[in-house]
């Protein structure tokens, strides 16, 4: 094997080794739905649209003010202007220099995914043009040559294949990770009424009961009588309580 050969061999094994742990911590992350965010220099986030942009601020500041913020999913980082700019919706991470992408977790592994994807298949290519043109240098029969030329056309069509599923993946997580996060708008609005519709009631039921005991002390006797309509109140209010807490 020439030594050019045993250098894309060994770029190749080093390749696959960091393609092995990436892919692992991307589905560590999905898997545990992690939604932190990290930091990338020399990239920006490109949203569906722009929330916000904050003048004076720094790369600490944008992360806090992106998780802070409900609707964020991503940000970036301009070093020289000092601006931070808030996206939402599903986005990309694009080379930019100067500027540091602020990004969830999932996304940063998978475009680091998607890097060490198009270099193996860069050194598998560069293989096996390398095999091509010295067929003789490095076997003895033509059924030799044969075995490792198929050996790496295998090694493009597992790459090609596992590119799209790590984009389905991604496309799986995004769904699930924005329906997880409207349900949390909806449970935390749907608790902040109920709590507002309590507490209404508890001040009519007050006002009903006062108003019942001064009724019933007008003749001076000392029997209490719960008014009809204050028990049809009471009914009232406990089905529309049962309902907003299904």
């Amino acid at each position: 094997m020439s030594s050019q050969m045993e250098m894309l061999s060994t770029k190749f094994n080093s390749l696959i080794t960091q393609y092995q742990e990436t892919y692992q911590d991307f589905l560590n992350v999905i898997n545990s739905k992690n939604n932190s965010l990290t930091t990338v220099s020399n990239y920006a986030f490109v949203g569906q649209s722009n929330l916000n942009t904050i003048q004076g601020s720094s790369v600490n500041d944008c992360l806090s003010s992106c998780t802070s913020t409900n609707s964020c999913s991503g940000a970036t980082y301009d070093m020289s202007a000092n601006t931070c700019t808030l996206s939402s919706g599903t986005g990309n991470m694009v080379s930019s220099n100067n500027q540091t992408a602020i990004v969830k977790q999932a996304l940063y592994y998978s475009n680091q995914l998607k890097q060490l994807n198009d270099e193996l298949t860069n050194v598998n290519n560069s293989m096996m043009q390398n095999i091509n043109s010295n067929i003789n240098s490095y076997s003895q029969t033509q059924e030799a040559t044969n075995n490792k030329a198929e050996i790496l056309n295998n090694n493009y069509k597992t790459l090609e294949d596992e590119r799209y599923q790590i984009e389905e993946l991604i496309r799986q997580y995004e769904t699930i990770n924005s329906a997880y996060e409207n349900g949390n708008v909806n449970t935390t609005s749907n608790y902040y009424s109920y709590i507002m519709y309590l507490l209404v009631a508890i001040g009519l039921i007050f006002v009903l009961l006062k108003t019942s005991f001064s009724d019933n002390q007008v003749g001076g006797g000392g029997h209490m009588k719960v008014s009809p309509l204050l028990l049809i109140f009471l009914g009232i209010v406990i089905i529309f309580n049962a309902s907003l807490k299904n």
